[in-house]
Protein backbone atom coordinates (compact mmCIF):
# COMPACT_ATOMS: atom_id res chain seq x y z
CA UNK A 1 0.00 0.00 0.00
CA UNK A 2 1.27 3.47 -0.84
CA UNK A 3 1.83 5.61 2.24
CA UNK A 4 1.23 9.30 1.69
CA UNK A 5 3.49 11.88 3.37
CA UNK A 6 2.95 12.46 7.08
CA UNK A 7 0.50 9.65 7.74
CA UNK A 8 3.02 8.35 10.26
CA UNK A 9 5.59 9.89 12.54
CA UNK A 10 9.27 9.43 11.66
CA UNK A 11 11.40 6.96 13.57
CA UNK A 12 15.10 7.73 13.50
CA UNK A 13 16.38 9.47 10.39
CA UNK A 14 13.95 9.44 7.47
CA UNK A 15 15.65 10.29 4.18
CA UNK A 16 13.35 10.75 1.22
CA UNK A 17 13.85 11.61 -2.47
CA UNK A 18 11.04 13.65 -4.07
CA UNK A 19 10.92 13.44 -7.86
CA UNK A 20 9.18 16.37 -9.52
CA UNK A 21 8.45 17.71 -13.00
CA UNK A 22 8.21 21.48 -13.24
CA UNK A 23 7.51 24.22 -10.73
CA UNK A 24 3.91 23.29 -9.93
CA UNK A 25 4.85 19.69 -9.24
CA UNK A 26 7.77 20.84 -7.07
CA UNK A 27 5.42 22.96 -4.96
CA UNK A 28 2.81 20.19 -4.80
CA UNK A 29 5.40 17.93 -3.21
CA UNK A 30 7.29 20.36 -0.97
CA UNK A 31 4.64 22.76 0.37
CA UNK A 32 2.52 20.05 2.10
CA UNK A 33 5.70 18.57 3.60
CA UNK A 34 6.69 21.95 5.02
CA UNK A 35 3.23 22.79 6.32
CA UNK A 36 2.89 19.38 7.96
CA UNK A 37 6.06 20.12 9.89
CA UNK A 38 4.75 23.53 10.98
CA UNK A 39 1.48 21.92 12.10
CA UNK A 40 3.51 19.58 14.32
CA UNK A 41 5.55 22.47 15.73
CA UNK A 42 8.71 21.08 14.15
CA UNK A 43 11.63 23.31 13.23
CA UNK A 44 11.57 23.51 9.43
CA UNK A 45 14.76 24.34 7.55
CA UNK A 46 14.81 24.61 3.75
CA UNK A 47 18.08 24.62 1.77
CA UNK A 48 17.35 25.20 -1.91
CA UNK A 49 18.84 27.02 -4.91
CA UNK A 50 17.88 30.71 -4.95
CA UNK A 51 15.24 30.39 -7.67
CA UNK A 52 13.50 27.60 -5.75
CA UNK A 53 13.62 29.58 -2.50
CA UNK A 54 11.78 32.50 -4.10
CA UNK A 55 9.18 30.15 -5.55
CA UNK A 56 8.65 28.39 -2.24
CA UNK A 57 8.40 31.59 -0.19
CA UNK A 58 5.68 32.91 -2.49
CA UNK A 59 3.74 29.65 -2.30
CA UNK A 60 3.93 29.46 1.50
CA UNK A 61 2.69 33.00 2.00
CA UNK A 62 2.51 33.95 5.67
CA UNK A 63 3.72 30.47 6.66
CA UNK A 64 7.14 31.34 5.23
CA UNK A 65 7.82 33.46 8.32
CA UNK A 66 8.01 30.30 10.44
CA UNK A 67 10.49 28.58 8.11
CA UNK A 68 14.27 29.01 8.05
CA UNK A 69 15.77 29.31 4.57
CA UNK A 70 19.33 28.73 3.37
CA UNK A 71 20.75 29.20 -0.12
CA UNK A 72 22.11 25.85 -1.29
CA UNK A 73 24.62 27.63 -3.53
CA UNK A 74 26.20 29.05 -0.36
CA UNK A 75 26.18 26.06 1.99
CA UNK A 76 26.55 23.38 -0.66
CA UNK A 77 28.66 24.78 -3.49
CA UNK A 78 31.02 22.06 -2.34
CA UNK A 79 28.55 19.28 -1.42
CA UNK A 80 30.90 18.00 1.30
CA UNK A 81 29.90 21.01 3.44
CA UNK A 82 26.19 20.15 3.55
CA UNK A 83 26.26 17.40 6.17
CA UNK A 84 27.93 19.77 8.61
CA UNK A 85 25.14 22.30 8.11
CA UNK A 86 22.44 19.69 8.80
CA UNK A 87 24.36 18.38 11.81
CA UNK A 88 24.56 21.87 13.32
CA UNK A 89 20.83 22.44 12.77
CA UNK A 90 19.94 19.06 14.25
CA UNK A 91 22.09 19.67 17.32
CA UNK A 92 20.54 23.10 17.86
CA UNK A 93 16.95 21.92 17.57
CA UNK A 94 17.49 18.76 19.61
CA UNK A 95 18.98 20.88 22.41
CA UNK A 96 15.89 23.09 22.23
CA UNK A 97 13.59 20.06 22.51
CA UNK A 98 12.27 20.29 18.95
CA UNK A 99 12.22 17.90 16.02
CA UNK A 100 13.94 19.00 12.83
CA UNK A 101 12.34 18.72 9.40
CA UNK A 102 14.46 19.64 6.40
CA UNK A 103 14.21 20.16 2.67
CA UNK A 104 17.49 20.06 0.77
CA UNK A 105 18.16 20.02 -2.99
CA UNK A 106 21.91 19.55 -3.51
CA UNK A 107 21.66 18.22 -7.10
CA UNK A 108 20.04 20.93 -9.15
CA UNK A 109 19.92 21.35 -12.93
CA UNK A 110 22.95 23.28 -14.19
CA UNK A 111 25.51 21.86 -11.79
CA UNK A 112 28.81 20.62 -13.22
CA UNK A 113 29.22 16.90 -13.74
CA UNK A 114 31.87 16.58 -11.00
CA UNK A 115 29.57 18.40 -8.56
CA UNK A 116 26.73 15.99 -9.30
CA UNK A 117 29.04 13.05 -8.60
CA UNK A 118 29.80 14.54 -5.18
CA UNK A 119 26.11 15.18 -4.55
CA UNK A 120 25.53 11.44 -4.95
CA UNK A 121 28.28 10.60 -2.44
CA UNK A 122 26.91 13.25 -0.07
CA UNK A 123 23.42 11.74 -0.22
CA UNK A 124 24.79 8.27 0.52
CA UNK A 125 26.82 9.58 3.45
CA UNK A 126 23.81 11.32 5.00
CA UNK A 127 22.52 7.90 6.05
CA UNK A 128 25.81 7.03 7.73
CA UNK A 129 25.89 10.38 9.48
CA UNK A 130 22.35 10.38 10.92
CA UNK A 131 20.86 6.87 10.97
CA UNK A 132 21.81 6.28 14.62
CA UNK A 133 20.93 9.73 15.92
CA UNK A 134 17.81 11.71 16.85
CA UNK A 135 14.64 11.34 14.79
CA UNK A 136 14.24 13.85 11.97
CA UNK A 137 13.13 13.99 8.35
CA UNK A 138 14.90 15.22 5.24
CA UNK A 139 13.17 15.60 1.87
CA UNK A 140 15.51 15.89 -1.15
CA UNK A 141 13.83 17.13 -4.35
CA UNK A 142 15.11 15.91 -7.74
CA UNK A 143 14.13 17.49 -11.06
CA UNK A 144 13.63 14.31 -13.09
CA UNK A 145 12.80 16.30 -16.23
CA UNK A 146 16.14 18.10 -16.44
CA UNK A 147 18.68 16.14 -14.41
CA UNK A 148 20.63 13.30 -16.07
CA UNK A 149 18.99 9.91 -15.70
CA UNK A 150 22.07 8.61 -13.86
CA UNK A 151 21.62 11.27 -11.17
CA UNK A 152 17.99 10.29 -10.58
CA UNK A 153 18.92 6.63 -10.41
CA UNK A 154 21.62 7.52 -7.89
CA UNK A 155 18.97 9.22 -5.79
CA UNK A 156 17.03 5.96 -5.62
CA UNK A 157 20.17 4.22 -4.34
CA UNK A 158 20.81 6.87 -1.68
CA UNK A 159 17.29 7.29 -0.28
CA UNK A 160 15.30 4.58 1.53
CA UNK A 161 12.07 6.37 0.57
CA UNK A 162 11.04 7.75 -2.82
CA UNK A 163 8.05 9.94 -3.53
CA UNK A 164 6.24 12.16 -6.00
CA UNK A 165 3.57 14.75 -5.35
CA UNK A 166 1.04 11.90 -5.63
CA UNK A 167 2.51 8.97 -3.69
CA UNK A 168 5.22 7.77 -1.37
CA UNK A 169 6.87 4.34 -1.11
CA UNK A 170 10.10 2.52 -0.21
CA UNK A 171 12.86 2.72 -2.82
CA UNK A 172 13.50 -0.69 -4.30
CA UNK A 173 16.98 0.42 -5.39
CA UNK A 174 18.19 1.65 -2.01
CA UNK A 175 21.76 0.55 -1.14
CA UNK A 176 22.23 0.66 2.67
CA UNK A 177 26.01 0.34 2.34
CA UNK A 178 26.38 2.20 -0.94
CA UNK A 179 28.54 4.91 0.62
CA UNK A 180 31.41 2.47 1.25
CA UNK A 181 31.67 1.45 -2.40
CA UNK A 182 31.33 5.03 -3.65
CA UNK A 183 34.01 6.29 -1.27
CA UNK A 184 36.44 3.56 -2.36
CA UNK A 185 35.83 3.97 -6.10
CA UNK A 186 38.73 5.54 -8.04
CA UNK A 187 38.28 8.97 -9.57
CA UNK A 188 38.39 9.26 -13.38
CA UNK A 189 41.83 9.92 -14.80
CA UNK A 190 42.52 13.37 -16.25
CA UNK A 191 42.20 13.60 -20.03
CA UNK A 192 44.70 16.41 -20.61
CA UNK A 193 48.39 16.97 -19.82
CA UNK A 194 49.32 16.66 -16.15
CA UNK A 195 52.19 18.12 -14.15
CA UNK A 196 53.19 15.63 -11.49
CA UNK A 197 55.72 15.46 -8.66
CA UNK A 198 56.61 13.57 -5.48
CA UNK A 199 56.98 15.21 -2.06
CA UNK A 200 58.31 14.24 1.36
CA UNK A 201 58.42 16.12 4.65
CA UNK A 202 61.18 18.50 3.60
CA UNK A 203 59.33 19.31 0.35
CA UNK A 204 56.14 20.80 1.79
CA UNK A 205 57.20 24.48 1.35
CA UNK A 206 58.34 23.77 -2.22
CA UNK A 207 55.10 21.90 -2.96
CA UNK A 208 53.11 24.85 -1.71
CA UNK A 209 55.10 27.27 -3.90
CA UNK A 210 54.74 25.02 -6.94
CA UNK A 211 50.96 24.85 -6.53
CA UNK A 212 50.79 28.64 -6.14
CA UNK A 213 52.87 29.17 -9.26
CA UNK A 214 50.69 26.80 -11.25
CA UNK A 215 47.54 28.54 -10.00
CA UNK A 216 48.85 31.88 -11.24
CA UNK A 217 49.65 30.46 -14.68
CA UNK A 218 45.99 29.33 -14.83
CA UNK A 219 44.87 32.92 -14.33
CA UNK A 220 43.50 32.56 -10.79
CA UNK A 221 43.28 35.70 -8.70
CA UNK A 222 45.40 36.15 -5.58
CA UNK A 223 42.65 35.09 -3.18
CA UNK A 224 42.22 31.84 -5.09
CA UNK A 225 45.99 31.34 -5.16
CA UNK A 226 46.22 31.81 -1.39
CA UNK A 227 43.42 29.30 -0.82
CA UNK A 228 45.16 26.72 -3.00
CA UNK A 229 48.46 27.36 -1.22
CA UNK A 230 46.85 26.72 2.15
CA UNK A 231 45.03 23.63 0.88
CA UNK A 232 48.27 22.29 -0.58
CA UNK A 233 50.05 22.75 2.74
CA UNK A 234 47.30 20.96 4.68
CA UNK A 235 46.99 18.04 2.28
CA UNK A 236 50.72 17.50 1.85
CA UNK A 237 51.12 17.57 5.64
CA UNK A 238 48.36 14.96 5.96
CA UNK A 239 50.28 12.70 3.58
CA UNK A 240 53.40 12.99 5.70
CA UNK A 241 51.50 12.26 8.93
CA UNK A 242 49.03 9.62 7.82
CA UNK A 243 50.06 8.51 4.32
CA UNK A 244 53.41 6.87 4.86
CA UNK A 245 55.63 9.94 4.86
CA UNK A 246 55.33 10.89 1.19
CA UNK A 247 52.85 11.56 -1.58
CA UNK A 248 52.34 12.77 -5.12
CA UNK A 249 50.85 16.00 -6.38
CA UNK A 250 49.31 16.42 -9.83
CA UNK A 251 48.00 19.57 -11.52
CA UNK A 252 45.94 20.10 -14.66
CA UNK A 253 43.10 22.14 -16.20
CA UNK A 254 39.75 20.45 -16.77
CA UNK A 255 36.30 21.74 -17.78
CA UNK A 256 36.85 25.30 -16.63
CA UNK A 257 38.72 24.45 -13.46
CA UNK A 258 42.27 24.38 -12.17
CA UNK A 259 42.62 20.95 -10.55
CA UNK A 260 45.19 19.94 -7.94
CA UNK A 261 45.32 16.37 -6.66
CA UNK A 262 47.17 14.87 -3.69
CA UNK A 263 47.62 11.11 -3.36
CA UNK A 264 49.38 8.88 -0.85
CA UNK A 265 49.44 5.31 0.46
CA UNK A 266 47.38 5.97 3.59
CA UNK A 267 43.78 4.93 4.09
CA UNK A 268 40.98 7.12 5.42
CA UNK A 269 38.67 4.71 7.21
CA UNK A 270 35.86 7.17 8.05
CA UNK A 271 34.37 8.83 4.94
CA UNK A 272 32.75 11.49 7.14
CA UNK A 273 36.18 12.86 8.10
CA UNK A 274 36.35 16.54 7.18
CA UNK A 275 32.59 16.83 6.64
CA UNK A 276 31.68 17.42 10.29
CA UNK A 277 33.12 20.16 12.48
CA UNK A 278 35.99 18.61 14.46
CA UNK A 279 35.52 18.44 18.23
CA UNK A 280 38.14 19.75 20.64
CA UNK A 281 39.01 16.19 21.65
CA UNK A 282 39.23 14.87 18.08
CA UNK A 283 42.59 13.85 16.69
CA UNK A 284 42.98 14.58 12.99
CA UNK A 285 40.46 15.76 10.43
CA UNK A 286 40.97 19.49 10.95
CA UNK A 287 43.09 19.97 7.83
CA UNK A 288 40.61 18.21 5.57
CA UNK A 289 37.72 20.09 7.18
CA UNK A 290 39.47 23.37 6.38
CA UNK A 291 40.06 22.30 2.78
CA UNK A 292 36.36 21.44 2.39
CA UNK A 293 35.36 24.85 3.73
CA UNK A 294 37.73 26.82 1.51
CA UNK A 295 37.73 25.09 -1.87
CA UNK A 296 35.14 25.25 -4.64
CA UNK A 297 34.88 21.46 -4.92
CA UNK A 298 36.69 18.65 -3.12
CA UNK A 299 36.63 14.97 -4.05
CA UNK A 300 38.00 12.45 -1.53
CA UNK A 301 38.38 8.76 -2.24
CA UNK A 302 40.14 6.16 -0.12
CA UNK A 303 40.65 2.39 -0.23
CA UNK A 304 43.34 -0.21 0.39
CA UNK A 305 45.18 1.27 -2.60
CA UNK A 306 45.56 4.65 -0.89
CA UNK A 307 43.88 8.04 -0.55
CA UNK A 308 43.29 10.73 -3.17
CA UNK A 309 42.06 14.27 -2.56
CA UNK A 310 41.21 16.24 -5.70
CA UNK A 311 40.41 19.95 -5.38
CA UNK A 312 38.82 22.15 -8.05
CA UNK A 313 39.04 25.92 -8.37
CA UNK A 314 36.68 27.39 -10.97
CA UNK A 315 38.41 29.60 -13.53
Amino acid sequence: MTVLPDERAPGGFEHEALFYRGDEDFLAGVVPFVRAGLDRDEAVLVAEPRTRLALLRDALGDDAEAVSFLEMEEIGGNPARIIGAWAAALEEQTAAGRTLRGVGEPAWHGRRAAELVECQLHELLLNRAFDDGPAWRLLCPYDEQRLPRSVCHGALEAHPVRSTSADRRPSGHYLPDGDAAAFAAPLPRPRDAVLRGVYRARDIPATRRTVAQYARTCGLDEEQVEILELAASELATNSIRYGGGSGTVAMWVENGAAVVEFSDDGRLTDPLTGRLTPTLEQEGGRGLFLVHQLCDLVQVRSSEQGTTVRIFTWL
